[in-house]
């Protein structure tokens, strides 16, 4: 565990050489598969320079499938811990359109195949959820239906169910617990602790939800996660020295 000043000055040399790899990787590696797996390296290593300890229960996924990921969003820092949660499991991030323009790390995304989602123009919106359909047919799409980071469970948006409608995919309810203490909103102090990830059953979507009951699914999705976040947050004190 590294105090502040130490962690940044190794965190952004390691992100910037490991984004120009990925991206000189990615023009061999069409699939994605090596730079995101080299993302996941990434994400270990950030976790362990920051003293962070991940606890993961995985019991009800099955890693060969492919879903639409619905996380919780707490914090910046649950990139790199979902990154070791998810090891082993190909994925893709839907993120802000704006992460992609950051010099070499948002090209490095591009090239991995996240996808970038405008949230200010709906329809450039609609079209880059048939984007993240269409790249990410051998891979799982994550996304945070919040859209934004809260300390307890916030709104869900209603971009994410139609992603998950057109898709047909089920939906795995994914929750985290702790990383906004490592990492509060808009603060770059980073306090060593430990987090959890926790996957649930899949939420059926295919035959189940019309697009016109898109906001039937953004109600269920979000009571089903509700219930689990109490559950999860419970699951972490158990960890906990």
């Amino acid at each position: 565990m590294l105090s502040i000043i130490p962690f940044y000055l190794l965190f952004l040399p390691l992100t910037l050489v490991l984004a120009i790899f990925t991206i000189g990787i990615s023009f061999f590696d069409r699939s994605g598969n090596l730079p995101n797996r080299i993302s996941m390296f990434w994400g270990g290593l950030v976790c362990r320079l920051a003293g962070i300890k991940v606890h993961v229960d995985r019991r009800n996924f099955d890693p060969s499938g492919k879903y639409i990921l619905m996380v919780n969003h707490q914090s910046w820092f649950d990139i790199p811990v979902l990154l070791v949660a998810l090891k082993g499991h190909q994925f893709r991030f839907v993120a802000k359109q704006s992460l992609f323009r950051i010099p070499f790390f948002g090209h490095a995304m591009s090239r991995i195949g996240y996808i970038g989602i405008d949230r200010d123009n709906p329809r450039r919106g609609m079209k880059s959820i048939q984007e993240a359909i269409a790249k990410s047919e051998h891979a799982s799409i994550l996304i945070f239906p919040e859209g934004s980071r809260f300390e307890k469970l916030g709104d869900f948006k209603i971009g994410p169910m139609i992603l998950a409608i057109k898709s047909g995919r089920p939906v795995v309810p994914v929750l985290i617990a702790g990383t906004y203490a490592v990492l509060p909103k808009n603060s770059w102090r980073i306090r060593p602790g430990s987090v959890a990830v926790r996957f649930f059953s899949p939420h059926e979507i295919q035959d189940a939800y019309t697009l016109k009951e898109r906001e039937r699914l953004k109600q269920d999705m979000w009571e089903i996660m509700h219930a689990y976040s109490k559950e999860t947050d419970e699951w972490l004190d158990t960890k906990r020295p």
